[in-house]
């Protein structure tokens, strides 16, 4: 029996149905991807691992239309991705998406507070409010002092940091990161550690699915009114866990991990976003 896709597409933001991608190398073909399948619900932390060569970035890139696959489907809000011209391709990640790659991508000449305006000024937004985001943006990061330093004055840690505020800036709907973690909905790593902090993980090799399973504390998705992150009331009740969590810069990344209910007690100062705890 055929699957209902129209049906299936109400229920997720995201559906990837068959998706193959095959690269040419002089006469040799590549084949990066073969019969994937998947979907994403709304609010959803997806984290995709598996080794390098796997697939993984081709697949990011095709999430967020900057690469078509050779074959297949993807769905986002019901309409097609594989169908998009380059023009409405362009206009989808302007306005739906927002990338977070391993190298951080801003522009040398702008300051970090530049870099954050940058685009949303590009999607049309008032200097005012564009400005007052990115204030709020780079403040929540902990990088109010960092604002008019440029690129090659900061460390690599505050340049992803600058690097996520960018793609947080537009409010994306789909936000898509290559080797990070913290407030995403789509994390691609190699590391199955990093990865235990999804509400889903994918297993992908040699361009296919492995398998795919549902860890405990992926609904980690709120920051409150003082610019913490914290664990919805749902996950604290069902683990018994305090409502805090340490967001801890590391060689793999923004790794967020909950306070012990013991160290609740103790006198540990509040983590903000962006800060590292020792």
């Amino acid at each position: 029996m055929a699957e209902d896709l129209e049906q299936i597409a109400e229920q997720h933001k995201v559906v990837v149905r068959d998706l193959m991608k095959v690269y040419r190398r002089g006469q040799k073909e590549v084949i990066a991807l073969r019969g994937i399948d998947f979907e994403v619900g709304n609010g959803e932390f997806l984290s995709i691992v598996g080794p390098s060569g796997s697939g993984k970035s081709t697949l990011l890139k095709m999430l967020g239309a900057l690469d078509r696959p050779t074959a297949g489907t993807i769905l986002f809000d019901g309409n097609s991705l594989t169908l998009l011209d380059d023009r409405r391709s362009m206009l989808f990640r302007r306005q739906k998406v927002g990338f977070v790659w391993q190298t951080g991508n801003l522009v040398p000449g702008l300051t970090a507070f530049k870099n954050v305006t940058l685009p949303m000024r590009l999607a049309g937004a008032p200097k005012g409010a564009a400005n007052e985001r990115a204030r709020m943006l780079l403040e929540t990061m902990g990088l109010a002092e960092r604002m008019t330093h440029r690129p090659n004055q900061l460390s690599g840690g505050e340049n992803q940091r600058v690097a996520i505020c960018v793609a947080l800036a537009n409010k994306p709907e789909l936000l898509l990161a290559d080797e990070v973690t913290g407030e995403l909905v789509v994390n691609v790593t190699h590391n199955p550690r990093v990865a235990e902090y999804a509400n889903r993980v994918l297993h992908i090799r040699d361009g296919l699915i492995e398998g795919q399973r549902h860890t405990l504390y992926g609904d980690i998705t709120e920051i409150d009114a003082k610019g913490r992150m914290v664990i919805p009331e749902t996950v604290r009740r069902l683990a018994g866990i305090g409502k805090r969590v340490v967001l801890k810069v590391t060689s793999d990344g923004l790794l967020v991990s909950p306070l012990a209910a013991e160290d609740l007690n103790n006198d540990i100062p509040e983590t903000q976003l962006g800060a590292s705890q020792p």
